[in-house]
């Protein structure tokens, strides 16, 4: 009868041994992400052209421009969003501007006062320079580059829709679908002539970052 205690006491202490060494497996808070997925097709100089994210090497770039002024004056902030890649020349880019805020309260706008000048500016007037208003911005295949004009005289247009905010650990960000009509011009360095390109039922998705 002793030995039949010990055995079963025995076996007692082994199961709460056994059990005490097992780790419960902890599972992450999951971690919030912004869709990043980017694309552009339109017709540039009558040429069906198309950015597909991942192909060649074809990726969203959001980049900003901040011009700082002392208080009392306020400070600006344009925005731009571009597709590009590092195996060839061509690339397209949007600028929209330019967001006001008091740099001397905070370095940045704050996540409101950004999310609301996106979601305010939906049919934005060309700008040069997107200064206070919107800009195409493309380079060809021999790497020049070519902006649209405040007082182009051929139509232009332009509609952001399905506006989408979110942020993750890598910034804050503000998604689109951009479409546009316009022409875009450069300067002959050594004539001094402007030569144009037409850009045709254009449209970007991407985001700009805060």
């Amino acid at each position: 009868m002793k030995n039949m205690r010990f055995i079963l006491f025995g076996a007692i202490a082994l199961t709460l041994s056994v059990t005490s060494c097992i780790e419960h497996e902890v599972i992450p808070a999951p971690v919030p992400t912004v869709d990043k997925y980017c694309h552009f097709e339109g017709l540039i100089n009558g040429i069906s052209t198309e950015f597909t994210e991942n192909v060649s090497g074809y990726y969203c770039s959001g980049t900003k421009a901040k011009y700082i002024l002392p208080a009392p004056a306020f400070s600006s902030a344009v925005y731009y969003s571009e597709m590009l890649s590092p195996t060839y020349p061509v690339s397209i880019r949007i600028g929209l501007g330019s967001l006001q805020w008091d740099a001397a309260l905070s370095a940045e706008p704050s996540l409101s006062t950004f999310n609301d000048f996106h979601m305010n500016n939906t049919t934005p007037a060309y700008s040069n320079s997107a200064a206070n208003g919107f800009e195409v911005a493309y380079k060809d295949g021999s790497g020049l580059l070519w902006t649209s004009k405040q007082t182009s005289p051929n139509f232009q247009d332009v509609t952001l829709s399905a506006i989408k905010q979110g942020s993750d650990a890598t910034g804050d960000y503000s998604r689109y679908v951009c479409t546009f009509n316009c022409y875009v011009y450069r300067q002959d360095p050594v004539t001094l002539a402007w030569d144009s390109i037409r850009i045709q039922n254009a449209e970007l998705k991407g985001f700009f970052k805060r």
